[in-house]
């Protein structure tokens, strides 16, 4: 009696050890096994630069990221552009290997990925297969959701935004709760994403982009959508932005100290950064000069000055589009603008 009480005894601690085990072992090994491929050094200058390589005359895109490359610290990542339910396929593929291992990760830079679920008019991308999408349809959230993890496991990316320019959506759709497309809904399922994402790469910076400008309609947003957001599930408070657009705002000197601190009013001290910031060297809006102007305002006068910890810089892209765009910080023909000089001044501060 007393060894089969000893046995018992035994059995029953088993037990609890096994029952304690399930409870304190990490999840399934692959929901943990992201290891992030960018480790980039804080820089000297507190903030991280970078710019869209889009190629000049005549110039491949294997040259534009490395020229690109030689002054800046991280590029932008779309995919080819495909839609987000495409988007971690591409850069499984050779695309990927292509843009993001050999041009961008092989030229010394790291990538900021970027999902978006509007597509033209402010209107929904769809997988083909959901019929009546919407931001609360459960197919079409569990397919935007699947698309967001199965980029971060293709790409394991340190900065991921899961959707660009959001706050367009709310300033067309507002959060009438009987609108299947309220806002709300994508808020919502943000912070699903966001807790998903974290599950299986806890160090993966994560956000999304709001514009800090409606250029089609020549004003500022709505930047009381930001008190919606839960601020902690916001690593990185990042904005689009072209102030020229904005009626009344022709120079640099014509934006009030506080146009980008105020936003911080919704989230104090957040990291702050651009994933795209432009100003035109057109003479219509002050030539190269005020290109230049703007630039050194920028990471000046707008923001730390401002006490704002700019985190990220990000600019519209390298070269000019074509003979009618003129936010490249340097010509079709190769020719640099004065921008480019204060952006190689950046770049090259950090390396003093």
């Amino acid at each position: 009696m007393e060894r089969r009480g000893f046995l018992s005894i035994l059995i029953v601690i088993a037990i609890i050890i096994a029952f304690i085990l399930v409870l304190v072992r990490p999840a399934n090994k692959e929901e943990t096994s992201i290891i992030l491929n960018d480790s980039p050094s804080p820089p000297k200058r507190g903030f991280f630069i970078g710019v869209l390589p889009v190629p000049g005359d005549n110039q491949s895109f294997e040259d534009a990221y490395a020229q690109s490359a030689q002054y800046s610290d991280f590029s932008p990542v779309w995919g080819r552009p495909s839609p987000f339910y495409n988007f971690a396929e591409d850069l499984s593929t050779s695309w990927g290997q292509t843009f993001v291992e050999r041009y961008i990760r092989g030229n010394g830079m790291f990538p900021v990925i970027q999902l978006s679920f509007i597509g033209p008019e402010v209107t929904l991308l769809t997988p083909p297969s959901i019929k009546d999408a919407s931001l609360s349809n459960p197919a079409w959230r569990d397919a935007y959701k699947q698309a967001v993890i199965d980029v971060v496991k293709a790409s394991h990316p340190l900065y991921l935004s899961v959707g660009n320019e959001v706050n367009r959506w709310y300033e067309k759709y507002g959060t009438r709760e009987d609108d299947s497309n309220g806002f709300q809904h994508y808020i919502s399922l943000y912070y699903e994403i966001y807790d998903a994402v974290k599950a299986i790469s806890p160090c993966t910076k994560i956000f999304c982009t709001f514009a800090r400008e409606i250029v089609s309609e020549n004003r500022e947003v709505d930047l009381n959508v930001l008190s919606m957001f839960d601020s902690d599930k916001v690593d990185v408070l990042v904005f689009t932005s072209y102030p020229y657009a904005v009626r009344g705002i022709n120079r640099p000197s014509d934006l009030t100290d506080d146009y980008y601190s105020k936003a911080l009013n919704y989230m104090p001290d957040k990291l702050f950064g651009f994933s795209e910031l432009g100003w035109p060297s057109s003479n219509i809006f002050g030539g190269e000069q005020a290109q230049a102007d703007f630039i050194s305002q920028v990471v000046g006068r707008l923001t730390r000055d401002r006490g704002v910890n700019l985190h990220l810089l990000g600019w519209a892209w390298l070269h000019d589009l074509n003979e009618n765009d003129y936010l490249g910080l340097i010509k079709r023909d190769g020719g640099e603008k004065l921008a480019y000089k204060i952006w190689k001044a950046l770049s090259v501060s950090d390396k003093e």
